[in-house]
């Protein structure tokens, strides 16, 4: 599988053109059409709906208008610089300023000034172009980002993912709070020489990977989690984890940042050890719970899972991925297959976490080469939900080339996501499991996915405030 750039032979690409080491031009050839990705440049040719295209043309359209850009961008809970009828909302002066340029989930680099427009090499505030304006944008690179620097980036790649795009420009602003504002997103780069030196060697990577996964065929999908829940004492109140646990370990704690910037560190985590197999990750899991009984020792604690079960207390049920590349197709398949269905066994405050925790695209790359998704709540409320959902992932991932169906393409559909809309919902489960049969690791685990179909068929909600250990035969209720 190789990558192929389409374009329509405007002048300003011939610098980037030259710099590609894999084939590019204005038409596409047969044996790309049916095994390539295609990487759009410009919204000059028809979106023919290409199941392996990067920046499909809609979405390039979508970014023009920017009163449906603003209402994407608020719905993934991004703070947008500027109103539905395309107005500025807040006034040019930020306390930092940033550019973005970013390709396929993947920040390039950094520009940072105090103000001013600058896209241009490496320079010291105050060098003036021929054209006599100030270069007061600088090059500062994404190592050892600062606060506002590294929250730039974030949500810089969150912006370019929530708009349906793979690359982009985007500038951000950033004022006192920890604010971070997207002001512009350019799905059509105005190159420079500095930009195309960067677009270029990201392209050619991305190309190279696709090289390398053709040659290594279909890979063993290693699945790792690390599930929260919440302790309640017999009043109801939130018994912090820290008590019982260390940060670190099987058993461990996680922490809430609090508007302050403060950590505490309520939430209990467990981090079993990860497998390529379902049933073995979920005897992981339970021995993990097994450790986490001993450390707290006291019956009358109850263990609570879900989304928000104790209001301003959100919790994750974050998968991990290895052997397998992140890519914005399998981040999408993921969103579309199981983030989106699993809305219908949400409980009454589980949606509460969204849209600052539970954003589509959420994802973390991990030291080890491998990725964490973490949109989904905490999917430990039983046996069978948790085995449903690590199967459903196992089989996503190793199978998302297959997988073509996008109803969160659709705005009404992210509307129901995010409204936890479930009667919107259901009536997408039955193509998206239809398709989901087709693939060829769904019948390995049948017998773990169809019980968690029928539920979400029910719209048959988890209980947040239900103590888990029961369900999952935990002392005392071995």
């Amino acid at each position: 599988m190789r990558a192929f750039l389409l374009h329509s032979g405007e002048p300003a690409m011939e610098p980037l053109l030259a710099k590609l080491l894999f084939p590019h031009g204005a038409q596409v050839p047969e044996e790309i059409e049916k095994s390539g990705t295609i990487i759009h440049w410009g919204a000059y040719h028809p979106d023919r709906g290409h199941a392996e295209v990067l920046q499909p043309i809609r979405s390039i359209l979508l970014a023009r208008n920017k009163k449906r850009a603003a209402e994407l961008l608020t719905l993934h809970g991004i703070e947008c610089g500027w109103d539905e009828t395309g107005a500025k909302r807040f006034a040019d002066r930020w306390s930092h300023e940033f550019i973005v340029p970013v390709f396929h989930l993947q920040a390039l680099t950094l520009f940072h000034r105090a103000s001013g427009v600058f896209l241009g090499h490496k320079t010291k505030p105050g060098v003036r172009t021929p054209e006599g304006e100030p270069r007061e944008f600088t090059e500062i690179g994404t190592d050892q980002p600062s606060f506002y620097a590294a929250r730039a980036m974030r949500e810089a790649v969150k912006a370019v993912y929530a708009l349906g795009l793979d690359y982009g420009i985007v500038r951000l602003g950033a004022r006192s709070g920890g604010v971070v504002v997207v002001l512009a997103v350019e799905a059509e780069p105005k190159l420079t020489p500095r930009l195309v030196g960067l677009f270029a060697d990201a392209m050619n990577r991305f190309d190279v990977t696709l090289s390398e996964e053709a040659e290594l065929g279909q890979s063993d999908v290693m699945l790792g989690a690390d599930p929260e829940f919440l302790l309640l004492n017999s009043r109801g109140k939130v018994t912090f984890a820290s008590n019982y646990a260390e940060k670190e370990g099987a058993f461990g704690c996680d922490a809430i940042v609090l508007p302050s910037r403060r950590k505490i560190f309520p939430l209990a985590e467990l981090r079993p050890k990860p497998s390529t197999d379902i049933r073995e990750l979920v005897v992981n899991l339970h021995r993990t719970m097994q450790i986490a009984a001993k450390r707290i020792g006291d019956p009358e604690v109850r263990w609570v899972a879900g989304g928000m079960p104790v209001r301003g207390f959100p919790l994750g049920g974050h998968i991990h991925f290895s052997g397998i590349e992140l890519c914005s197709r399998l981040l999408r398949v993921l969103d579309n297959y199981i983030a989106l269905p699993l809305t219908l066994l949400e409980d009454g405050t589980t949606g509460m976490r969204k849209p600052k925790y539970g954003f589509l695209g959420d994802f973390r790359r991990q030291r080890h080469g491998g990725f964490e998704y973490r949109v989904l709540p905490s999917w430990m409320v039983s046996p069978d939900i948790a085995k449903g959902v690590l199967a459903l992932a196992k089989v996503t991932a190793e199978h998302y080339r297959l997988l073509n169906l996008r109803p969160l393409a659709d705005a009404e559909v992210l509307k129901a996501y995010y409204g936890g809309d479930k009667a919107r919902i259901r009536p997408m489960l039955q193509s998206l499991w239809k398709d989901l049969e087709k693939v060829p690791g769904y019948a390995k685990y049948e017998s773990y996915l169809l019980p968690l179909r029928r539920r979400m068929l029910q719209m048959r909600p988890w209980k947040e405030l239900d103590d888990i250990r029961p369900k999952w035969k935990i002392t005392p209720f071995t």
